[in-house]
């Protein structure tokens, strides 16, 4: 009997992973023709996360819902802030390219940052119960 023992993906690699989706996916977004691409980098690293959560120890899925959690509370902290940044923009016309580089890249943006916020929650959660 041959028993195939497939290695199992973990919440600490696919952290990393979108971790380093999230960073490669801002920087894409400065490259000429790159949001299309940093798009679909964060899309697959954010739905690999997600998507392997079926195969996640107990431990592990609470994990990613409390990654969830911080993530998405840092990105509305994000997002309030660029509005703030748009409508200071209003007053100091030097900002101007700032703020058209932001409202023409903001899908790919947000995206890319939500990756990098899910990254880096779950990186440090892992990190903190793992000196604990």
């Amino acid at each position: 009997m041959n028993i195939k023992t497939g290695r199992r993906v973990n919440y600490h690699t696919m952290t990393v992973l979108a971790l380093i989706a999230g960073v490669f996916g801002i920087a894409f977004q400065f490259m000429p023709d790159g949001e299309i691409l940093s798009f679909m980098l964060s899309v697959a690293a954010l739905g690999s996360l997600i998507g392997g959560s079926n195969d996640y120890e107990e431990r592990d899925r609470q994990q990613l819902k409390q990654s969830f959690k911080t993530a998405y509370e840092w990105l509305l902290l994000a997002i309030m802030a660029v509005y703030a940044y748009i409508i200071l923009s209003r007053w100091l016309i030097m900002i101007d390219g700032a703020v058209i580089f932001l409202n023409s890249h903001w899908p790919g943006l947000i995206i890319s940052f939500m990756c990098l916020l899910m990254g880096l929650a779950g990186f440090q959660r892992t990190s903190r119960e793992g000196s604990a």
